[in-house]
């Protein structure tokens, strides 16, 4: 099979970009992209996105780093909320896994909805669907042609030998700057068009304000982290929730995605050496969520697992009043978690860090997960009453995973009794 050469991208040695605009700008390379309209929704992302630094994420119980890029993340979380706000009825979905080894690629679909509902499922959430390297690609953005089919690849069987008809209308792959783009990468994603280089957009960003403009983002980053402590923010994400004519927009994006400098740390963790560094990075509307369920985030101490009475207790060294979980009131947050995300229990055995990026009006919230697998860092919709629990769930995860994984095992097992 003969794959075309790629076209020139940020990695390949381009020419200098001549701007012509005084704003963020869409290069638009191979192919344009399906209309104005999927134009003007991208670029209101992108040109968000563009206001966020690379960070680094620290995990101090084991010194373990991540490289995070913020301009990406935002941009996904941003699609995924507004795919979650429709019920993944949405014309874009962000970072959808494809299989690579079939013929055409077909997209990975949620194993957790299967029995419920079969081919109308929507794509799996889970990033790492499957154990093993260059099996699977996930592409930035994919466009379908309805919106109300969710299935999001060419014509072709899913894994369960169902057939569906052709509905990706386009592949865009976002190139920010300092981005690469491999041959790999290219060719594997001309499989998953069908060899149509007409259904594939290469979008290269290119930051076109004037100087002041770009400094005005480094002074935000800067003070950012501090003043914005205390919100509303200074500008809110595009996102398209249907509310009432008039109300505000519905999501805030927490302080320390401005920081400048510095490591970002883990929420989970709790207190390290009399420092609550995670919980110190979350904004004071934040923090007040997390009062009553998650207190222990900002405490020292641990948790213990008495297995007669099937209960977690958390043993607090500074005399603070104890957090008490069932096995049971874990199972159920853990099935709820699955459902909206699709995580395995060998996923979660991975997580090394984790950090809340967003809320979204009562019923959403959008975590940003650390996993360890490539050091990798994406993003995953969880439902906000599940937050403390999926936090938990987390932290129990690092510290006592033989406990743990057989409490969340008997769930997941009378789960499939019950399925069948």
């Amino acid at each position: 099979m003969n794959i075309p050469q790629a076209p020139e991208t940020p990695s390949g040695g381009n020419a200098p970009y001549e701007c012509t605009t005084t704003t963020v700008d869409m290069q638009e390379k191979q192919a344009r992209l399906p209309n104005e309209q999927s134009r003007q929704y991208l670029h209101l992302k992108v040109e968000y996105a563009m206001r966020f630094p690379r960070l680094t994420a620290a995990t101090r119980r084991n010194g373990r780093l991540y490289n995070i890029s913020l301009k990406q993340l935002m941009m996904s979380g941003l699609i995924r909320i507004d795919e979650i706000a429709r019920n993944y009825h949405w014309y874009y979905k962000a970072e959808v896994p494809f299989d690579i080894r079939t013929t055409p690629p077909r997209p990975y679909l949620s194993s957790t909805l299967l029995k419920a509902e079969k081919e109308q499922r929507r794509h799996t959430l889970n990033p790492f669907p499957e154990a093993g390297k260059g099996i699977y690609r996930r592409p930035d953005i994919i466009i379908v042609k309805n919106k109300q089919d969710r299935w999001p690849g060419l014509a072709g069987p899913d894994n369960e030998g169902i057939m569906h008809a052709d509905n990706l209308e386009r592949l865009v792959e976002v190139k920010f700057p300092e981005d690469s783009f491999g041959d790999g990468q290219y060719r594997d994603y001309m499989l998953i068009v069908g060899m149509d280089r007409e259904r594939f957009t290469i979008l290269e960003i290119h930051d076109c304000r004037p100087d002041e403009g770009k400094q005005a983002d480094h002074v935000f980053n800067v003070a950012g982290k501090a003043i914005s402590k205390y919100w509303p923010m200074f500008f809110y994400p595009p996102i398209f929730l249907p509310r009432p004519p008039g109300t505000p927009q519905p999501a805030r994006i927490e302080p320390w995605t401005h920081a400048s400098e510095g490591m970002v740390a883990d929420l989970s963790e709790g207190m390290v050496d009399g420092i609550a560094e995670g919980w110190d990075a979350l904004s004071a509307e934040v923090q007040a969520m997390f009062r009553y369920t998650g207190g222990w985030l900002n405490d020292s101490g641990t948790w213990l697992h008495i297995r007669a009475e099937g209960t977690w207790q958390w043993v607090s060294k500074t005399g603070k009043k104890l957090s008490f979980w069932t096995d049971e009131q874990l199972r159920a947050a853990w099935a709820g978690i699955q459902k909206a995300t699709d995580l395995t229990l060998e996923t979660l055995k991975q997580i090394d860090w984790v950090q809340v990026l967003t809320s979204v009006a009562k019923t959403v919230g959008v975590i940003l997960v650390a996993i360890g697998i490539g050091a990798v860092v994406v993003t995953l919709g969880i439902p906000e009453a599940l937050i403390a629990a999926f936090l938990l769930i987390i932290r129990l995860a690092i510290m006592a995973w033989e406990s743990l994984s057989t409490v969340l095992a008997v769930g997941a097992g009378t789960a499939a009794v019950a399925a069948q």
